[in-house]
């Protein structure tokens, strides 16, 4: 297994087999940490390695670990940077779920997890920056607080209706309807399991939303009469849970947040979650 973190922090690398032997719960002598050229001095046989080197700019060192297939159980690389953090009392980043490469998870020395976005050098005069956070990092005094919508499509959100009703690798003239309902059953998704992956949604993508839902039933009437029918029922299921899920509020929400009209709009246009995610207090 692989692991990939940068930290922030002096001496991490000379202080990091112990913690590395007690994480992976193996002998200080099956773990092996070397500089990222050092190749006549490691220990080739270590069960547990990591290979560092040094970074400018606004975090430390790049490490890389590997394990064995011999070792078990092995941590995640969430509850490995946890560790880390927590022991050395810096900041550390790794990959996140999405896949948005200048964004990086960020566990923190108080056991914290939050996101960054991150600036990386184009040659060896460049530093590399972290230029906004989604939540304050002491280590990152000069970054931005912000939240970052760019990972919030990425997160692949299941869509169950949809998929009984109008399976993958359908023909090609239902996969547009097939895409507008997976969008429409993945917003109904994200209410209903608080907003992930940061428990916030910007109204101009909650517009948006809404906006494919009209060309949703566009599509479905354009469709072969007798292909009509599975549309339309995981239509109308979607169309129950979102129902559910959200409060008449006539459009006031939208019109103070994006100033749009829903006059005239559909019934779906009238309606939002009972606590709207883009009304983040000090947002």
């Amino acid at each position: 297994m692989m692991y990939n973190l940068i930290t922030t922090g002096q001496e991490i690398p000379a202080r990091l087999a112990p913690l590395l032997a007690e994480v992976f719960d193996i002998p200080l002598g099956d773990v092996d940490v070397s500089e990222e050229s050092d190749l006549d001095s490691r220990n080739w046989g270590a069960e547990v390695t990591c290979e560092y080197s040094a970074v400018r700019g606004d975090l430390d060192w790049s490490m890389s670990f590997y394990t064995t297939d011999a070792v078990q159980p092995r941590p995640s690389e969430e509850a490995l940077a946890l560790k880390v953090a927590q022991s050395f009392g810096v900041a550390v980043l790794f990959p996140g779920t999405e896949t948005v490469p200048n964004v990086w998870r960020v566990a923190t020395s108080r056991g914290g997890l939050t996101r960054a976005r991150v600036t990386e050098p184009e040659d060896e005069a460049e530093e590399l920056t972290i230029d906004a956070v989604e939540d304050s990092v002491s280590e990152f005094p000069r970054a931005t607080v912000t939240k970052f919508p760019e990972i919030i499509k990425e997160l692949q959100l299941p869509s169950e209706v949809t998929d009984a009703h109008l399976p993958e690798g359908i023909s090609e003239d239902r996969r547009e309807v097939r895409g507008l309902l997976v969008n429409w059953e993945r917003l109904t998704v994200r209410m209903a399991t608080g907003w992930p992956p940061s428990a916030w949604y910007p109204a101009a993508m909650y517009v948006t939303d809404l906006e494919l839902r009209d060309q949703t039933t566009e599509v479905i009437e354009q469709l072969p009469a007798d292909e009509q029918r599975s549309a339309r029922e995981a239509l109308e299921r979607i169309d129950q849970t979102y129902r559910a899920l959200t409060v008449e509020d006539g459009g006031e929400n939208l019109a103070k947040n994006v100033n749009v009209s829903v006059a005239g709009r559909a019934w779906y246009w009238h309606r939002r979650p009972p606590t709207a995610p883009w009304d983040i207090p000090g947002e």
